[in-house]
């Protein structure tokens, strides 16, 4: 199967880098020794599965949907022999290719590929971490009275994954095994089909001394400026003392440092997956309209958030899938900085999310899903009240800068909607005026 170019991963998501989060964690809860299995540019690999008819072609997968200006994701080795490269607009890349083929990306086809990977590798190692399409670690202690030899360990893997994929994607599959997902995943992107790198305790900090500053998983501007000042290998920054990493990166310098000599070794932890909830809705015939999706998506968030298996759950992660006119996929998702039960509050981002990034085409069918869940859910009055009220106690006052949260989050929805804050507070003025509209103002509520 041809070789295909992208832009290099990182190791870890962005999201990891705050502070105690347990991808950076040095305690080990989880598997020290890591086996990461890779399947570079996995997404396009995909797609020539589905049209090997296209393995010889200059082939480009573009990007997630951006508006106008489509620019490329995923490159064949054919097109980035004609000057293509990922990230370049779509006329840039034609007018250096005119052969080149242009496929749309299939979210939903990704997304179930990688589930099905998953799930093949949990079969050699109950301790399965995915990072991102294409990429799995695997904790391996305990794993050698089970599988043998690190050696044999690589073909039980390699066995479990044709199961799900066809003998030529596996083929290009490439594997790395050491202390820590750091380095097993610098021993797998320094590996090739069918050469897996094996790195024992003992080899690793020399293996990690000759590799390049750009396999750190840290700001690139600090990998930028590593090399402007000459350092180009681990060996080289090792060589300076700690202080002065410190001094100018500040802990992104310490980590660095941690790496680069094997002192941190972060374990791969057991993936914990709720089940999520789905539901979907087909049209009869394909739906175009803003106004028909934007229905179906509040039909379909009031019927997932009813289902039994999310009662007592609150969401922080929802994502919405459709499948398109003529084949293939679109999905946008979101995820929640507070956990919510409110469908509008679920809806709202989503629907952003649609209007700047729209289906390409007409939708067959839309599907709603919730995946990130949170604690349960409580559903108290706007007033919070703990007491008896309505007419019978006389309603309820708010004291000064005592406004419950609940009623700061409606207000607050208000406001996005309507653009200013409909609700108003009675303030006494002149309660003893003869004017009866001098006793008391209306003034805007905004918590």
């Amino acid at each position: 199967m041809t070789q295909l170019h992208q832009a290099p991963p990182l190791l870890f998501e962005r999201e990891g880098r705050r502070g105690s989060s347990p991808l950076y964690s040095s305690s080990f809860s989880g598997s020290r020794q890591a086996l990461c299995v890779w399947l570079p540019t996995f997404e396009l690999r995909l797609e020539l599965v589905r049209a090997p008819e296209l393995d010889a072609t200059s082939v480009a997968l573009l990007s997630p949907s951006e508006g106008t200006r489509r620019t490329l994701w995923q490159v064949s080795e054919r097109g980035a022999e004609a000057g293509a490269r990922p990230g370049q607009l779509v006329s840039q890349a034609i007018s250096l290719c005119p052969s080149l083929t242009l496929l749309e990306p299939d979210p939903a086809h990704y997304d179930a590929a990688q589930e099905e990977m998953v799930e093949a590798l949990m079969e050699l190692s109950p301790v399965v971490e995915p990072a991102g399409h294409g990429r799995v670690f695997l904790g391996m202690d305990g794993m050698e009275r089970l599988h043998g030899s690190p050696a044999r360990q690589v073909r039980v893997a390699l066995q479990a994954l044709l199961k799900v994929f066809p003998r030529p994607l596996v083929a290009v599959t490439r594997v790395g095994r050491a202390p820590g997902k750091f380095g097993a995943w610098v021993a797998a992107a320094r590996s090739r089909p069918g050469r897996p790198v094996l790195v024992s305790d003992s080899e690793l900090p020399s293996f990690l001394a000759t590799c390049p500053v750009s396999v750190l998983p840290v700001d690139p501007l600090m990998i930028q400026r590593l090399e402007r000042l000459g350092i180009n290998t681990l060996r080289q920054l090792i060589s300076l003392p700690e202080p002065a990493l410190v001094g100018q990166f500040g802990a992104e310098g310490r980590q660095a440092l941690e790496w680069s000599t094997g002192r941190r070794l972060d374990p791969v932890r057991p993936l914990h997956r709720p089940q999520p909830i789905r539901v979907s809705l087909s049209f009869p015939s394909p739906a175009g309209r803003t106004e028909t999706l934007h229905g179906a998506l509040d039909h379909l968030m009031g019927k997932a958030l009813s289902r039994p298996a999310r009662r007592g759950r609150s969401v922080r992660g929802a994502r919405l899938r459709a499948r398109l006119e003529g084949g293939g996929s679109w999905s946008v998702e979101v995820v929640l900085r507070e956990p919510t039960a409110r469908k509008e509050s679920l809806t709202f981002p989503l629907r952003g999310k649609m209007s700047i990034s729209p289906p390409p085409r007409a939708v067959e069918s839309l599907a709603v899903e919730l995946f990130q869940f949170g604690p349960a859910t409580s559903q108290p009055g706007f007033f919070d009240r703990k007491e008896e009220g309505g007419r019978a106690s006389g309603g309820m006052t708010l004291e000064e800068d005592v406004i419950p949260p609940s009623l700061k989050e409606a207000v607050k929805e208000l406001k996005l909607k309507l653009g200013f804050s409909p609700l108003y507070r009675v303030v006494e003025m002149d309660p003893w005026s003869r004017i009866p509209e001098r006793r008391y103002a209306l003034l805007s509520f905004e918590p």
